[in-house]
């Protein structure tokens, strides 16, 4: 009996090899033909002054097309009434509208994103849980975020949509603060002209606005001074590093010390 149902098989596809091969035929060439469009098109958007951020939405978006429609050609070739699976999948809209709704929720979300462009490709944000890096890409589903280890993480577009986002990089200058403890009986108007000239003496501030040095806070053992400046955006890091080592040699040469906590300990001799 297993022998005569394996024949029935074997007859069968034997019958409907044409159409099997047909089928296996459009959908190789289909595939490739999908990959060309989709090229085509990210070219041609590519001399469009479109933003970044737009084409990469659109390329995700024409590639998902594509590809459903080559599937339901594909799937017609196979005898299957595709009229009948269309009204299929429409009366099973409601039930997988809800079993996606995440989904459907990212694309709106992406949707959003292009339109108000709270950020582009190429902003370095942070999201507001713990993710920040540089957009590479706005897709259907995802923004893509290159971080500072270099990796890359997948954010839900409705996450970004629905949540506070910081775009770290959207102005030109940054402001940088260094707070610095100085003892009581430190004169403040010579730290601030060394802190004033360590400013000076860094090539990536901002020119907008001038560096400046106030009077922070009274702490118990010292006084917290901070010197305020502006950095051009592309060149945060650098002058972060920069000027918190300039100060610390700047003190150093100047003789200005940094209090810091001492801890006195007294031993007392029991047998006494």
């Amino acid at each position: 009996q297993s022998i005569d149902y394996l024949q029935k098989i074997v007859d069968y596809m034997i019958s409907k090899a044409h159409i099997l091969i047909s089928a296996l035929i459009i959908l190789i060439v289909g595939w490739y033909l999908t990959k060309f469009i989709c090229k085509l098109v990210r070219h041609s958007l590519d001399k469009t002054r479109l933003d970044a951020s737009v084409t990469s939405f659109i390329n995700s978006l024409t590639k998902f097309g594509l590809r459903a429609l080559l599937a339901i050609i594909v799937i017609n070739k196979l005898g299957v009434d595709t009229t009948s699976l269309i009204a299929l999948l429409t009366s099973a809209s409601l039930a997988i509208g809800l079993a996606v709704q995440g989904s459907l929720a990212n694309f709106a979300g992406g949707v959003l994103l292009l339109i108000m462009k709270p950020f582009v490709v190429g902003d370095y944000i942070d999201d507001g849980n713990g993710h920040e890096g540089t957009v590479m890409s706005i897709e259907i589903i995802y923004t893509r975020l290159l971080t500072a280890n270099n990796e890359m993480v997948c954010i839900p577009n409705g996450k970004l949509a629905d949540s506070p986002v910081t775009n770290l990089t959207h102005q030109e200058n940054r402001r940088l603060d260094f707070p610095v403890s100085i003892s009581y009986d430190e004169n403040i108007d010579r730290v601030r002209t060394v802190l004033l000239k360590v400013a000076a003496g860094c090539p990536t501030l901002s020119k907008s606005k001038e560096p400046f040095v106030f009077v922070d806070d009274f702490d118990s053992s010292s006084v917290r001074v901070v010197l305020r400046v502006w950095a051009l955006t592309d060149k945060y890091w650098d002058t972060r590093f920069e000027i918190r080592e300039a100060i610390k040699k700047a003190f150093d040469a100047e003789g200005i010390e940094i209090p810091y906590d001492h801890m006195d300990v007294n031993l007392v001799n029991s047998e006494k």
